[in-house]
């Protein structure tokens, strides 16, 4: 289907208690209010899909014609947004928070060793 993302809209994922899990926040940098109904969830699964699905780089739609008419051409190797750019930037604060994360992981485990 040329728009598979619609089907994905409105569902979100929980956790065991059924407690919804709030959906991440897409970069700034990152505009996904291209094709009908877009929304940020819907960008947010077709960047995903297209990381699973794929190893080409993912660049977003490079064409002026989605934006007057997103029928009429789509490149379905990528997800539905405008064109965008990673900058070394980007990586560098990515980086940092996986390193953040990755240390309050371990301080999580840790403490959970000791309690027993």
């Amino acid at each position: 289907q040329l728009f598979w993302e619609k089907r994905l809209q409105g569902l979100s994922a929980s956790d065991v208690t059924e407690q919804i899990i709030k959906s991440m926040e897409l970069p700034k940098g990152l505009q996904g209010r291209v094709g009908p109904g877009s929304t940020d969830d819907t960008l947010l699964s077709a960047v995903a899909s297209a990381l699973h699905t794929s190893s080409a780089p993912i660049t977003g739609q490079l064409s002026a014609a989605v934006e007057k008419n997103p029928a009429v051409w789509l490149n379905t190797s990528q997800p539905l947004c405008k064109a965008f750019i990673v900058t070394d930037e980007d990586i560098r604060k990515q980086e940092e928070r996986v390193h953040q994360v990755r240390k309050k992981l371990e301080e999580a485990l840790m403490a959970d060793i000791l309690s027993r």
